[in-house]
């Protein structure tokens, strides 16, 4: 089911567009300077909306003006009271977050309310604690009935999302509402754990719902860095839509059979590109020996094949030359720098 179009700033979600990487600040919230630096870093990192939290009112007007400057959709997160959500929306966030789990039915009507008349966004953003739902059915139908209660004042401007730190929870409930509606989703899995394991559930649950096509913005929640955060959620978003972004480099898992040292020339490329400052949205090939490499390479923009005698390189699908081993990656460079 394709879900509705929204307009969040100036950005179009929902719909046919494509899917949003989004990402929240985490730097304190006095120290502007920080703040706007990470938020730019991770813009160039790929992301398109910016979320911060907004602990009390008196936050929402400095936040802004000082963020503002970051030129893409900002987003307020406010809890526990509706007046803070109604200070952010007045102060110029272009959406706020809210969370029907600690804030009053009635104070969010108000906020969408006025969102509506401010022409903001709005999300409905339910955490399975929070929310006191026992599974991921049980989130997904709350979810469902505050999505009638804001849609039957006519105001449609809105996502919403549920999340859970149980991965299987969160893609049942997300799996279940859009069967059921057309709201647009933002979709995550909160509260990982640490980064490595936080990483494998995230791309364990993002992955099994975007390729359902379910979620048009999407979060990876980490503890740690949000830049790191940004880079897995671009990652995430390109693999599960088969889409290219930036510069990606497929390798075989090399085996007894390799002619090359497929790792350390993963990792040279890698290093290389990033001292170039290389973001051209390109596949890049790197691939052992003769049994699958060709083949595989086929489908990369440029590759490299090793061989009883070096390597050969291959470009859009064809064999363009041969090239002995201690050339391999320069030559590599050379085709890529080409391109």
């Amino acid at each position: 089911m394709v879900s509705r179009e929204i307009k969040i700033g100036s950005l179009k979600i929902g719909g046919k567009n494509p899917i949003r990487v989004q990402g929240m600040l985490k730097s304190a919230i006095d120290n502007y300077d920080a703040l706007l630096e990470e938020g730019r870093r991770m813009i160039e990192a790929g992301a398109e909306l910016i979320r911060c939290a907004v602990p009390v009112q008196e936050d929402a007007t400095k936040l802004y003006r000082h963020l503002k400057e970051l030129e893409v959709p900002l987003i307020a997160d406010c809890h526990f009271k509706g007046k803070i959500a109604e200070k952010a929306l007045k102060a110029g966030f272009d959406k706020i977050r809210v969370n029907p789990g600690n804030i009053s039915e009635e104070s969010i009507l108000k906020v969408a309310e006025l969102a509506k008349k401010e022409d903001k966004a709005l999300r409905l953003g339910f955490n399975s604690g929070s929310c006191k739902a026992e599974a991921g059915l049980e989130l997904a139908q709350l979810a469902l009935k505050w999505d009638k209660k804001i849609s039957d004042t006519g105001f449609t401007n809105y996502v919403v999302s549920m999340k859970s730190s149980s991965v299987k929870d969160t893609v049942d409930a997300n799996r279940y509402f859009s069967m059921h509606s057309v709201t647009p989703l933002h979709i995550g899995v909160t509260a990982t754990g640490p980064q490595e394991e936080g990483v494998i559930k995230s791309s364990v649950g993002l992955g099994a719902l975007l390729l359902d096509r379910i979620g048009d913005t999407v979060r990876v929640s980490l503890t740690g860095s949000s830049l790191k955060e940004i880079k897995i959620g671009v990652t995430l978003r390109d693999i599960a839509t088969d889409t290219i972004s930036k510069p990606t480099i497929i390798s075989c898992p090399t085996c007894s059979r390799s002619h090359i040292e497929v790792r350390d020339l993963v990792r040279k490329v890698k290093e290389k590109l990033k001292k170039i400052n290389f973001n051209k949205p390109v596949k890049i090939a790197i691939m052992g020996c003769e049994v699958n490499g060709p083949g595989e390479a086929k489908s990369a923009d440029i590759g490299i094949c090793g061989t009883l005698n070096g390597g050969l390189i291959i470009k859009k699908g064809e064999i363009i030359g041969s090239v002995s081993a201690g050339d391999i990656f320069d030559r590599l460079i050379k085709e890529l720098e080409k391109l």
